[in-house]
């Protein structure tokens, strides 16, 4: 099982519904409360999340209205208005041998907050969790979708959450909210095997995505477009681009980029993109200004990577010029990665 890093609506809209199917037990009372946290206490892992009425204006907030607890077989609503945060749920929050996983939990630990001051223990945000997976969409729609293969029905979130008792609608969507943060933690753990750097993740998806898109397309110019698109929107490289090798005069000339304005042409030999040229090799510069004769096309970048393009032939039709704003931004794995990246040029014309 391989996670993606991103998914698109269009995707998410054609996946099948995820609902809670076990048991819902709404609490309304401060005993009912204190007896079903006690029960809890046997528990290792529980899925987590809260609901809070909605602000349609600017004003005072409010607090939770409602606290989900989940377990793979039962779903337990605290409607907090009726019964607060008494003693033991206050001690279940802050055990640290009970794992409480959920979304952008610090929002919601700060709401609960507001009704007793506790320190919180054992908790799990899978927006931080799903990094080491290599996953950069976070909100639980799409987390659901790349983690679980299905979507979740968002038609109530925007309801009056303070109301009592709710509806069956709103009872079954927080029941499944909690529910899906629990099997999405199970599910990850799981496949513990498959995380990567989110960095590396990443290089796959624009690896997978190029491959794709130049698959079909003889036009060097549009794969080029195409693939400095891709870097650029993925890592949010300072400058991204190609240069176009020319022999008469020898030397590079601006092809398609991502970036700010940049310099049009670089005789052979000069400069990163001229040098790695000239010597046919793929050069990681930590810092430009410690690179011999390095010509600054702009003053905000600080490091780069340029990486020959070699037609089928062995030669060299291109290069590759990656910068940031950053010291030392590229590795190894940048290496490897924008070199397989320019061998799906290897057959230019």
């Amino acid at each position: 099982m391989m996670f993606v890093s991103k998914i698109d609506n269009t995707e998410v809209n054609a996946l099948p519904y995820i609902s809670f199917t076990g048991e819902i037990i709404s609490i309304s009372t401060k005993e009912q409360a204190t007896e079903v946290a006690k029960a809890l206490f046997h528990e290792r892992v529980l899925g987590f999340d809260t609901e809070t009425k909605p602000r349609f204006s600017s004003g005072r907030m409010f607090k939770p209205a409602l606290l989900q607890l989940a377990t793979n077989e039962r779903a337990y609503l605290f409607h907090l208005r009726k019964t607060g945060l008494p003693q033991a749920l206050v001690e279940l929050l802050s055990n640290a041998r009970i794992v409480k996983v959920g979304a952008a939990v610090r929002d919601d630990i700060a709401g609960l907050q507001r009704y007793v001051s506790f320190t919180p223990g054992s908790f799990v945000d899978l927006q931080d969790m799903v990094g080491e997976y290599g996953i950069v969409d976070k909100s639980i729609k799409k987390l659901t979708a790349i983690v679980l293969g299905k979507k979740v029905s968002k038609s109530q979130q925007i309801t009056n959450w303070e109301a009592y008792p709710l509806s069956e609608a709103q009872t079954l969507y927080a029941a499944t909210d909690a529910y899906v943060c629990l099997k999405m933690y199970n599910t990850l753990k799981k496949h513990q095997e498959e995380k990567m750097s989110p960095k590396q993740r990443m290089y796959e998806e624009v690896l997978e995505r190029a491959s794709s898109l130049l698959q079909d397309e003889e036009d060097i110019i549009a794969n080029m477009a195409n693939v400095s698109a891709l870097l650029k929107e993925t890592f949010g490289f300072w400058w991204v681009g190609f240069y176009l090798v020319r022999d008469n005069p020898k030397q590079l000339v601006l092809g398609p980029f991502q970036g700010s304005p940049a310099c049009t042409r670089i005789p052979y030999g000069k400069g990163v993109c001229g040098s790695s040229w000239k010597k046919q090799k793929t050069l990681v510069v930590p810092d430009v200004n410690a690179f011999p004769g390095h010509i600054a096309c702009s003053p905000h970048s600080r490091s780069e990577i340029v990486v020959p393009v070699f037609d089928d032939k062995k030669k060299i039709r291109a290069v590759l010029d990656v910068d940031s704003d950053k010291l030392n931004a590229f590795d190894g794995m940048d290496k490897q990665y924008l070199e397989n990246i320019v061998g799906l040029f290897k057959n230019l014309h």
